[in-house]
């Protein structure tokens, strides 16, 4: 412990040298450079951190960010209401050990290996608990237990509530409820443990990320375990995460074939095909997916910025000014666009599934990038942006309609009530959204769009009635070239019979 405080004690910086050599009462400004950027704060803070007391103060979001039936890591350990848990995770890997002490002895010192390393993933003071023997104790049981979870079918084998099970995969991606990826990692790679589990698998009947079982093995050793595991991980996100597939209509296709062709080729010429280890751990892999969309990872930064005033419309009220929702096609829950139309414009939002599990999932994935300093704040932009959309029940009707928000757990006012909840005291990056926000109020100062809309409803009346009335002239003009076309015939026939 002297060590850790003297590597991270400021004695060798020159500017706290040169602040014990000033009797100024200004000294405590010579402890720290004054000209940062925040990432020296960035890379001290703990890979898995703690959730920030601004979000755990809100009581309409209490117990959001504790796990329910399982803890992984030393934040949650030892709690009475999850011992039930920590008996599976005993029962899992004893058995672990029955079909292979080889492998468990291997995998438990590559993390006897790794605890020094692992202790730096988390905030100092909650593992000073835990000696070596204890720490790598705890991360061998919860490391097996998140492998056993993904590669068994969700603990099937257990005979588990489906409440349990729903319960599992929600506290495994709490803030506090994470294992360094540093740490899965070496567990993961042992070929003795994969192909125990996907004999498991098999043996259920069931297939790894939508592959035949015949094929599992072979992919096992063509590919990488890393690979193959992102896989398992994508596949078993796409089941639970906020936002359902969508299927693309046919001129769909045809008509953004272009763009998503241009899309596709951009993405292959500068992306790079990144591994587990580019990762965190398991809600740094979902928000990279499925929030943030794979990349580059881009902190804030000091670069400019449009600053044009926008705000938000609810939903009713960009209806009035001609302005639809559509579902798109994406996986980034996040991808708002706008698409303009010759009258109004559309703006496409991903589907939003709204379940147990989804109130603090959100949460928990704003507690993180407002740890981690993700640029744009994403999640949290998205979840103020829907709030605005989502004033009253009626705009819930509305999206549910459109197939927009998806839901089984309450009425239209309740998932009104359960974005304000969410949004309570979070702050979104005003320059988000910049260009959805940029168009719509664009839409708004087009008078001649706003004139044609508010006036439509007029215009159309007096089409109607004009042409009612049209159409009786016009019937009764014909009518009477008719009749008067018919009166000299009939006139000449009788003089002609008069004359005979």
């Amino acid at each position: 412990m002297s060590i850790a405080l003297d590597i991270e004690g400021p004695s060798q910086s020159p500017m706290h040298s040169a602040s014990r050599s000033t009797n100024s009462g200004l000294h405590f400004l010579m402890t720290e450079s004054p000209e940062h950027d925040g990432t020296a704060d960035q890379q001290m803070e703990p890979v898995i951190p703690r959730v920030p007391p601004e979000f755990r103060g809100m009581k309409e979001n209490t117990g959001c960010y504790e796990p329910k039936v399982v803890s992984i890591g030393p934040y949650h350990h030892g709690k009475k209401e999850l011992e039930k848990m920590e008996s599976l995770k005993f029962k899992i890997a004893r058995q672990l050990v029955k079909d292979s002490s080889e492998a468990a002895e291997e995998m438990y010192n590559k993390v006897k290996d790794l605890v020094s390393d692992a202790r730096e993933c988390y905030a100092e003071e909650s593992t000073r608990q835990f000696n070596d023997e204890k720490f790598t104790q705890m991360l061998f049981l919860d490391g097996y237990f998140i492998l056993h979870y993904f590669l068994s079918n969700k603990l099937g084998k257990q005979k588990l509530r489906n409440e349990d099970v729903a319960s599992v995969t929600r506290d495994l991606l709490l803030l506090e409820n994470q294992l360094p990826f540093k740490v899965l990692i070496p567990l993961m790679s042992n070929k003795i443990i994969i192909v125990h589990e996907l004999r498991i698998h098999e043996r259920k009947g069931h297939n790894i990320a939508g592959e035949d079982k015949s094929s599992s093995r072979q992919k096992l050793s063509s590919e990488s375990e890393d690979q193959n595991l992102m896989k398992i991980f994508v596949h078993f996100f796409e089941d639970i995460r906020a936002i359902p597939p969508q299927r693309e209509s046919c001129w769909e296709k045809i008509s953004n074939f272009p763009s998503e062709l241009a899309r596709k080729l951009i993405s292959r010429s500068k992306r790079t095909v990144y591994g587990l280890d580019f990762y965190f751990h398991l809600l740094d892999f979902f928000y990279l997916k499925f929030v943030y969309g794979d990349g580059d990872r881009e902190r804030r930064g000091s670069r400019y910025r449009e600053t044009r005033w926008n705000r938000y419309y609810s939903v009713n009220e960009l209806k009035k000014v001609g302005i639809s929702f559509m579902p798109s096609n994406t996986s980034v829950f996040t991808d708002v666009k706008f698409k303009n139309t010759w009258l109004g414009g559309a703006l496409s939002i991903p589907p939003l599934s709204i379940e147990e599990e989804t109130k603090p999932l959100l949460l928990n994935l704003a507690a993180y990038e407002t740890c981690a300093g993700w640029n744009y704040s994403r999640c949290t932009s998205y979840v103020c942006l829907m709030r605005s959309l989502i004033d009253k029940p009626q705009d819930v009707m509305e999206l549910r309609a459109k197939g927009i928000l998806r839901t089984t757990i309450g009425s239209d006012d309740q998932i009104a009530q359960i974005f304000k909840e969410i949004t309570t005291n979070l702050v979104p990056d005003p320059y988000a959204y910049t260009e959805v926000k940029r168009s719509v109020e664009s839409h708004y100062r087009s008078n001649f769009k706003t004139w044609i809309l508010q006036n439509k409803d007029p215009f159309s009346k007096a089409v109607v009635k004009y042409s009612f009335i049209y159409g009786i002239a016009v019937s009764a003009i014909q009518a009477y070239l008719a009749e008067t076309k018919e009166k000299p015939g009939f006139g000449n026939c009788s003089c002609s019979n008069a004359t005979l």
